[in-house]
């Protein structure tokens, strides 16, 4: 998906609308929330009193405020290569280079990532690509649970996009729509640079936490 034109000159995002049919997580998803977390507090040093999910989006949003948008990136990126372990380097070396890499990746990804940004679908790589490869996140709880543009780029895009990059050998692009909450990955397709990313739009969403703790520069710092 790409954004509105409206976006190029915004300075506050419309939020997505309310949820009709919410993500309901099992008791395996809130163990995989809880280990992820565990992982991240590991790394940030940011911890919460809130339980669960919410008390993560708010370790991240605290984090993020104290510390910048560069430096939530860094630190999500190093969460991901401890909860990968060996596996994304065994699967670059044994299977990394197979064509069919990207419609396999999508298929995992689909049943181990909703406990962390909700329900998936499968989908194709584009309407002019019909190989496998993407799969589409319908209602993305980071940002839903965050309401923050800056915790969605940098917690969750760039650095996933540079985990598969460098750590499972497979481009990954994310195109988020903040309107919508949804975002489509493809495995196999190089992404944009974020800071020309069209998905990625100026200013900050009307629901951000963080725009009411600094002032929401319209380039990036949201």
């Amino acid at each position: 998906p790409r954004p509105p034109a409206h976006y190029k000159s915004a300075s506050v995002i419309p939020s997505p609308p309310p949820d009709d049919n919410p993500f309901s997580p099992s008791p395996v998803d809130d163990f995989l929330v809880a280990a992820f977390r565990w992982t991240l507090q590991r790394q940030s040093g940011e911890i919460s009193d809130t339980p669960g999910f919410d008390g993560m989006m708010q370790e991240l949003l605290d984090y993020r405020i104290k510390h910048g948008p560069e430096e939530l990136e860094r630190v999500s990126y190093r969460t991901m290569i401890a909860l990968g372990g060996p596996i994304p380097f065994i699967y670059k070396h044994l299977f990394g280079k197979l064509e069919a890499t990207p419609a396999i990746l999508s298929w995992f990804a689909k049943f181990l990532l909703p406990f962390l940004v909700g329900d998936m679908e499968l989908t194709t790589r584009s309407a002019d690509d019909p190989r496998g490869g993407g799969v589409l996140v319908k209602r993305c709880r980071v940002l839903e649970g965050s309401g923050c543009k800056g915790i969605c780029a940098k917690m969750c895009k760039g650095p996933t996009q540079r985990f598969f990059e460098e750590q499972w050998g497979v481009p990954l692009s994310m195109s988020p729509n903040f309107e919508t909450g949804e975002c489509q990955l493809v495995f196999g397709e190089v992404p944009i640079p974020i800071e020309e990313d069209p998905t990625i739009p100026p200013g900050c969403l009307t629901c951000c936490p963080a725009s009411r703790s600094m002032e929401c520069n319209v380039l990036d710092q949201c």
